[in-house]
This record gives structure tokens, C-alpha cells and sequence, in this order.
């Protein structure tokens, strides 16, 4: 089977997914709630897939691999800060939920603007944010990139992408979060034999077993598991501050937070967090063949070609097609949660809070509509700087993380915390961060520099904080906790009502 018809077939079941996903997930999508949070209804088995989808991504299937390639044991670092998130996940997103539940929020900036009493501080975020989130975006059209430049073929990279990320808009436009939650349950599943089918016929092909191929690591490529080996610069110190600042920054990703609401209910949330870490299976499975790949392949190849490049040439057409279909899609599908919450970040908290007129409608067909532009523009930055994909994901990770203070600590914990005090450590934060990174600095000293930003953000808005008026009206600790058990019991109420009612009506009817 050729190349051309390999990407013909591929690129037609990944487009018939997304619009089948797209039609499943058309209802309760007549206003904004509906489309992007799906009125607070998801299940813990939808969410599970949903929070799956955004999380393991082009850079999971593709990137990691290609990390673990060029750096080596660095790679272990995405191991490692999902288990932190987690963790971090179980305690904080039940309390968003409950606030957002309680006053009616939909969006990271709708939280932030309330809790500082500040439309200003909304607004600023909220367009901060949509910059920032352009990023991920490149992140996943680098992962469908890669897949053309390995199968070649008659389609150019740059054609593939248009198209793919068209139909993505389209799917987006269609479907809301619903649409892309039923996309994420196909992709994911695809994943998941794809993933075990390239790790798997790994070993075998190229060593002859999976023995074979771990005395071969130990033999020939034993520095591939030595931290600060491979990369001199990315040592132990770089890999404990670098899991540090992912893992606290992974829920500040806007279409991350907006999750959250999602929901049905808090304990919706806390099982997800629970049963998260099964995707960690997954991420061990796709560095290892990352670090087989460098004795299969040699040096010198794209890191983000070098999955699609052992499986073109492991396995026959009809194969290929599926694996090429999962990773289409793994590129394609995390970009939905990510393309609505910029979108909506932009209409819902720039544009109607500088436009306090303009129509709930209004704000709902404008989100939608700039689902397109959005789109395009993150397009055109990738084919302008194309990059490694964790490149472009820890580089994105080192300014979302600056949100932690203003979200997590006097979101959630510290009533003392103003307005005054977040812009100042945000802005600080990003100060410190970009300086050191536009100065050539990804570390300093051996640590992450996001993470020097972040720890300036923090003692700046700690001070500024304490120097400036409090804000009135916050909830305590006690009190957001007192919500989310408050809605952990109703749900629970509701549960056992159905369940002593529905024998019930069964034997009325019989």
C-alpha cells in the first residue's frame, strides 16, 4: 500500500470520527454553558476520557518519544508531573467546582475576576491566557506535521495541516465539548492499541525481544539513563524544579481549569484524579521507544518523527492506517478544549466585559465564530517556527504556571490575597521568565527557570498583597470545603433516591 493511499484512508476515518463525535455531542449546545461546559453534566467515565484527551496528546504519542531520543533520561520528567497534578487535581478541583457551581462560572477569568472583585484583572488574564494557549495548539499541529514529513506521499505538511485543523474548527464549531469528549473516547481507545502495538512489535523487530533490548540499553546505551548524560544541562536539579513547576501548573491551563466545570458533581472529580494515573502506563510504554529508537534508527533524525518512522517500517498498510489514524487524532482532538476556552476567554471576558451591552447570545455565536480565526493564527506561527514538541510545551508551561498564585493559593487558600498583588506577581513572573529565556537561560543554576519566575511571582504577590486592601466577601477554606461536601451529599442523596425508588416502579409495573 502506498504512502499516498496510507494518508487518503487515514485522513478520511480521522475526519469521519471527528464529524460522527462532532453530531453525538450536538445536544444542549443552544447557549455558551451548553458548548463549552455541557451545563455541568459529565459523567466520571466522560470526563475521564475528556481530561485523558487534552492531557495526552501529540505529545504523548509522538513528542516523549522523541524527548526521550534527544535527551535521554530527561524524558522521565512528564512521568513524574502527572503524578503531582494528581495529586493536586484530587484537593483543588473540587473547590472550583463548587465556586464556579455556586456563582456561575464557565471560565478561568470568570473565576479570577469574581474572587478579586476585579472586571480589569478578568480581562487581562483572559487575553493572557489565549496568547499563551496558542502555544499548545502549535504543540499538536507539530505532531501532524511530523506524520506527513515521515509517509510523505502526495499531500504536503503544510496542505495536511490546513485540512486537518479545518475540519477540527468545523468538528469544534459543531459539537462543543461534548462533540469533543465523544471524539476523545475513539482517539483514546485508538491510542492506547496503537501505543501497545508499536511497543510490542518494538522489541521484537529490531532486537528480537524484549530481553534483548533491555541488555542492549544497559550495553550499548546505558548514558540514555543517566540524567545529565545525554543533556548536560538537564540534571537532577533541572528534573525535580521542572516537575515542580509542571505539576503545579498543569491545572492553570485554562481548557484544563474549565474541565472542572464539566463535571456532574465533585466526586466526579476526585475519581478522576484517582484513575488518571492508568494513562502513566501509557507515557513509560512511548519513552522506551523512544530509547530503542536510537539504536534502531541511529542519531540524527527529527525526535518528532521518530515514532511514525519505526512504525512505517515495522508494520503492513492496513496497520499503519490505524496507528496514522490515532495519531492524527491524538494531534487533532486535544486542540478542541483548547481553541473554545481562547475563544470563549476572548468574547466572554474581553469583549463583553469592555462591551458590558453587548447580548449573552451575541457572546455565545462570536465564541463559536472565533473558533476559525484562532485556528488559522496558531497554524501560521507553527509553520513559521516550526519546533521540537516538548520544546514548545515546557517553554508554554514556564508562563502558565505564573497563574498558580493568583488561582490556587488566593483563589482557594488565602483570603488575603488582592488584585494588586496578582498583577503584580504576574507580571513579575513573566518579567523574570522571559528574560531568562530570551538570555539563552532554560535553566539557571540547574533549575527550571519557570520556576525562578514563579517563586519571584510569589514573593511579589505576597508583598504587594499585604500592603494593599483586602478584598470583602471571600470565602474561607472551611467554607469551600463546607460547598464542595455540601454538593458531594446532594449527589449522593440523589443516587440513593434512585436506587430506592427504581424496585419500586418496577413492581408497580409488573
Amino acid at each position: 500500500m502506498s504512502s499516498s493511499v496510507i494518508l487518503a484512508l487515514s485522513l478520511l476515518l480521522t475526519f469521519a470520527i471527528l464529524i460522527v463525535g462532532a453530531m453525538l455531542g450536538r445536544t444542549h449546545n443552544n447557549d455558551l454553558e451548553g458548548w463549552l461546559v455541557h451545563h455541568r453534566g459529565m459523567g466520571s467515565v466522560l470526563l475521564w476520557f475528556l481530561l485523558g484527551s487534552e492531557i495526552y496528546t501529540a505529545f504523548t504519542f509522538q513528542g516523549l518519544a522523541g524527548y526521550s531520543y534527544t535527551k535521554g533520561a530527561a524524558g522521565f520528567y512528564n512521568v513524574a508531573q502527572n503524578d503531582v497534578s494528581y495529586a493536586v487535581a484530587f484537593l483543588v478541583l473540587p473547590c472550583i467546582w463548587a465556586l464556579g457551581k455556586r456563582y456561575g462560572h464557565v471560565t478561568q477569568a470568570d473565576f479570577i475576576a469574581h474572587r478579586y472583585r476585579s472586571r480589569g484583572l478578568g480581562i487581562f488574564t483572559a487575553f493572557a491566557s489565549a496568547l499563551i494557549m496558542i502555544a499548545y495548539i502549535d504543540l499538536n499541529i507539530e505532531g501532524l506535521a511530523a506524520i506527513f514529513h515521515v509517509l510523505g506521499g502526495n499531500v504536503s505538511p503544510v496542505v495536511g495541516n490546513l485540512i486537518g485543523f479545518a475540519v477540527l474548527a468545523i468538528a469544534v464549531f459543531i459539537g462543543g465539548i461534548r462533540g469533543n469528549a465523544m471524539q476523545s473516547v475513539a482517539k483514546d481507545l485508538l491510542m492506547f492499541v496503537a501505543i501497545a502495538a508499536i511497543f510490542i512489535a518494538v522489541p521484537v523487530h529490531y532486537f528480537g525481544g524484549f530481553g534483548k533490548m533491555f541488555n542492549a540499553f544497559n550495553t550499548r546505551t546505558p548514558q540514555y539513563f543517566e540524567l545529565g548524560k545525554v543533556a548536560k544541562d538537564l540534571g537532577p536539579t533541572w528534573l525535580w524544579s521542572t516537575v515542580l513547576l509542571t505539576g503545579l501548573g498543569q491545572w492553570m491551563w485554562p481548557q484544563w481549569f474549565g474541565a472542572a466545570f464539566t463535571a456532574k458533581s465533585p466526586r466526579s472529580l476526585k475519581r478522576q484524579a484517582v484513575f488518571m494515573p492508568f494513562y502513566q502506563l501509557v507515557k513509560v510504554a512511548v519513552l522506551i521507544v523512544g530509547f530503542a529508537a536510537v539504536m534502531a534508527l541511529g542519531s540524527g533524525h527529527p525526535g518528532n518523527n521518530v515514532v511514525m518512522t519505526m512504525a512505517k517500517e515495522i508494520f503492513p498498510g492496513w496497520a499503519l492506517v490505524l496507528i496514522v489514524v490515532a495519531a492524527m487524532l491524538a494531534a487533532i482532538v486535544p486542540g478542541g478544549p483548547i481553541v473554545m476556552t481562547s475563544a470563549s476567554l476572548l468574547a466572554k471576558n474581553v469583549v463583553q466585559q469592555l462591551r458590558p451591552q453587548t447580548a449573552d447570545r451575541t457572546v455565545f455565536w462570536l465564541t463559536r465564530a472565533l473558533v476559525f480565526p484562532l485556528t488559522f493564527t496558531a497554524l501560521i506561527i507553527t509553520l513559521w517556527a516550526p519546533a521540537l514538541i516538548v520544546n514548545v510545551l515546557l517553554l508554554a508551561y514556564a508562563f502558565i504556571a505564573q497563574l498558580f498564585p493568583a488561582v490556587v493559593v488566593g483563589g482557594i487558600f488565602w483570603r488575603r490575597a488582592t488584585k494588586q498583588g496578582v498583577l503584580t506577581g504576574l507580571l513579575t513572573g513573566w518579567a523574570v521568565t522571559g528574560y531568562l529565556q530570551l538570555t539563552g537561560h532554560d535553566t539557571l543554576w540547574g533549575i527550571n527557570t519557570g520556576l525562578i519566575g514563579l517563586a519571584a511571582n510569589l514573593l511579589a504577590f505576597a508583598a504587594v498583597s499585604l500592603v494593599t486592601p483586602a478584598v470583602d466577601g471571600i470565602e474561607s477554606v472551611r467554607e469551600t470545603l463546607d460547598l464542595v461536601a455540601a454538593d458531594e451529599e446532594a449527589t449522593a442523596g440523589e443516587r440513593r433516591k434512585k436506587v430506592t425508588t427504581t424496585p419500586r416502579t418496577a413492581a408497580e409495573g409488573a
